[in-house]
């Protein structure tokens, strides 16, 4: 051989072996590569799991207030919300939306624009007249406590939380409760003013002597101290049937008809004095029931006694309706539905959920002549019923119909 073909051969053959190390080597190169890249993609993508999985984690947890929670920054553009704030603001999102264009109540916003603006810690309660703020429609006199804080983020954006809670429920709870101990004290204070005062005139101005006026006089007397009589016993009932002691009820067998017919003969001089009408219809005509026959009867006289006193100078048509059904979840017991329903002036929306609140009254001004109520006879109509395992739920259309539904198990 040549020694020209042998040093080409010589050439090639390096150039072979050069060739399959540079491709041995950028082999091993690509794989270390893809391994790097297999592996950093992995990483990113349990991040991105455990990041996504962090994110749903805290999303549960700032729906799971039932305050609106808001997360601003310093101009006031909302960065985080949960879904009552949303509900609130009557929008499926306000992330990125101002405070003044989606807290449409001009207190409120003014309220957390100078929070914001003075970037310290406040808690303020605010009291909104005729406001349909967070509502469907328009309320009057709904409370809320704005609670602002500024977050200890060390970041360019200062942020800023607000949380907007409705309290509304406790500023009528302790409003009505104020209410009533200054009604309460007037009731008991002007009776007993009047019977003494006529006794001071029966034994120092000797009216005795005279019959007509010491009748007069021991009439009064007796109308004021019934009412003295009825206040106590109604505020001993309340504190008898809300301290849950359904033990002590006396529970025998009655017929219910019968007792509602008692409250309707008792009732009688009042619904003839009103000119008023009570109608009856019961099935089966005698509804045999186990119960404490005194709260029933007390329940039913405050029911139709409302409806009349409510009524005062209308004459109104009362219907009471009282049925006994079979369920279809258990043969062995029946269920009892009492209707009281009347024609009168009724309740307006806003007052029907808290009605049976203790000391709520949906009159709170009366005439001189009017006996005021003390708020507690709806509040024992309801204990009274669930005292029994029922439920008692009221609906009216003003000046049609106003409606009472009392539902209880019997067990056969």
């Amino acid at each position: 051989m040549e020694p020209a073909t042998i040093i080409l051969t010589i050439i090639s053959i390096a150039a072979l072996t050069s060739c399959i190390i540079i491709w041995s080597h950028l082999t091993k190169r690509i794989y270390s590569n893809q391994q790097s890249y297999s592996n950093k993609r992995e990483q990113h993508e349990n991040i991105l799991t455990k990041t996504e999985a962090e994110r749903s984690e805290l999303k549960i947890l700032l729906n799971s207030f039932d305050d609106a929670l808001i997360i601003t920054n310093k101009a006031g553009i909302i960065q985080v919300s949960n879904k009552a704030a949303n509900k609130l603001c009557q929008r499926s999102n306000i992330r990125g939306k101002s405070i003044s264009s989606t807290l449409l109540d001009h207190e409120i916003c003014e309220s957390i624009t100078k929070a914001i603006k003075n970037n310290k810690a406040k808690k303020q309660k605010l009291i909104l007249t005729s406001s349909s703020f967070g509502q469907t429609e328009t309320i009057e006199n709904s409370a809320w406590i704005i609670d602002y804080s500024p977050l200890p983020v060390d970041c360019k954006t200062p942020l800023h939380r607000i949380i907007i809670r409705n309290v509304t429920s406790e500023h009528r709870t302790d409003q009505v409760k104020r209410e009533f101990v200054a009604n309460a004290s007037h009731e008991l204070r002007t009776p007993l003013a009047i019977i003494n005062g006529y006794l001071e005139n029966l034994i120092d101005d000797d009216i005795l002597e005279n019959p007509t006026i010491a009748r007069k006089a021991l009439t009064t007397m007796r109308k004021h101290s019934d009412r003295l009589a009825q206040l106590i016993e109604e505020m001993l009932i309340i504190s008898k049937l809300e301290s849950g002691a359904t033990t002590q009820l006396n529970k025998e067998p009655f017929l219910l008809n019968e007792t509602i017919s008692t409250v309707i003969d008792r009732l009688l001089p009042l619904t003839q004095k009103q000119n008023a009408n009570i109608t009856t219809h019961f099935k089966p005509e005698h509804i045999p029931f186990t119960g404490d026959a005194f709260y029933w009867e007390q329940a039913i006289y405050n029911l139709i006694e409302n409806a009349l006193k409510q009524n005062a100078n209308t004459p109104i048509n009362i219907k009471v309706h009282a049925e006994v059904t079979n369920t279809k979840k258990d043969n062995d017991y029946k269920k009892l539905t009492i209707k009281i329903t009347d024609n009168g002036k009724g309740i307006p929306a806003a007052h029907l959920p808290y009605i049976f609140n203790r000391f709520y009254r949906v009159q709170k001004h009366h005439s001189q002549n009017q006996v005021r109520g003390t708020g507690l006879g709806l509040s024992i109509v309801k204990h009274a019923i669930e005292a029994h395992g029922g439920n008692i739920i009221a609906s009216s259309t003003p000046g049609i119909e106003t409606t009472f539904k009392i539902t209880c198990p019997i067990k056969e």
